[in-house]
C-alpha cells in the first residue's frame, strides 16, 4: 500500500467518526427532550450513557488527526481537512454538553410534575438538530451553499428562543413558591441550551467553509454582536 493509499483512508476514517460522532449527538438531543417531555429520569440518565460515547469518541478523533499531522506532510487542502475535523470535533463533544444538561434538569423539574412544558423547546431542538445534519452533511459533501444555509437559519431559533424567554419568565413572575420558581427557571436554562445548540451548529458550518475556501469568518453575526464591537 503506498503511504498516498494510506493517508487517504486515514482521512476517511477521521471523515467517518466524524460522521457517527454527530449521528450520536443528534440522538442524544433527541432522549434529552424524549425525556424532558415524559418527565422521565430513566430515560435521561441514558442520556449521560451516551453522552460517555460522544466523550470517547472525541478522543479517538483527536488521536487520528494528531497522527495524522505528525507522521504526514498534508498538503493544504487536507490540512484544511485535518483542522477543520479537529474543531468540529470539540464543537460536537460540546453539542452532547448540551444535550446532557438538558437531561440535567429534569429531577428540578419533576418537583412540579404538572408543570407544562412549552411546545417552542421542542421547536428549537427540532431547528436545531436540522441545522446539525445540514452542517454534516455540508462537511460530507464539500457543500459551502448548504452550510451557509445552516448559518441562516441560526436567526429563526435565535428568535424562538426570544419568545420562549419571555413565556417563560411571564410564567416566573406569577409565582412566589420556591419549588415552582426551581423548575420554571430550568426551563429557562433549558432554552439557552437549545440556542447555544443552534450556535454550535453554525460553527460547525463555518468550519466547513474553512476547509473548503481556507477562509475562517463568521458566517452569522447578531445584532448585539454588532453592537458591541
Amino acid at each position: 500500500m503506498s503511504p498516498r493509499t494510506s493517508f487517504d483512508q486515514r482521512l476517511n476514517q477521521l471523515r467517518s467518526t466524524i460522521l457517527s460522532m454527530s449521528d450520536l449527538v443528534t440522538q442524544e438531543m433527541t432522549m434529552a427532550m424524549e425525556a424532558l417531555a415524559k418527565k422521565d429520569i430513566t430515560l435521561a440518565q441514558e442520556v449521560f450513557a451516551m453522552d460517555d460515547q460522544i466523550n470517547a469518541l472525541r478522543y479517538q478523533n483527536e488521536r487520528t488527526a494528531l497522527l495524522l499531522i505528525s507522521t504526514q506532510q498534508p498538503m493544504a487542502r487536507d490540512a484544511r481537512f485535518i483542522l477543520a475535523s479537529l474543531f468540529m470535533n470539540v464543537i460536537l463533544e460540546r453539542m452532547g454538553d448540551k444535550a446532557k444538561s438538558i437531561a440535567k434538569a429534569i429531577p428540578h423539574i419533576l418537583q412540579r410534575p404538572n408543570l407544562t412544558i412549552p411546545a417552542e423547546l421542542s421547536q428549537m431542538a427540532d431547528m436545531g438538530q436540522k441545522m446539525l445534519r445540514d452542517a454534516m452533511q455540508a462537511y460530507a459533501t464539500e457543500d459551502v451553499a448548504l452550510a451557509l444555509k445552516v448559518a441562516n437559519t441560526d436567526d429563526e431559533v435565535d428568535q424562538l428562543y426570544g419568545e420562549t424567554f419571555f413565556l417563560v419568565l411571564a410564567r416566573l413572575a406569577k409565582t412566589k413558591k420556591p419549588d415552582k420558581v426551581e423548575a420554571i427557571y430550568e426551563l429557562m436554562r433549558i432554552a439557552r441550551d437549545l440556542e447555544r445548540f443552534g450556535d454550535y451548529a453554525t460553527d460547525l458550518a463555518e468550519r466547513v467553509d474553512f476547509m473548503i475556501t481556507g477562509q475562517l469568518a463568521e458566517m452569522n453575526v447578531d445584532d448585539w454582536e454588532m453592537m458591541s464591537r
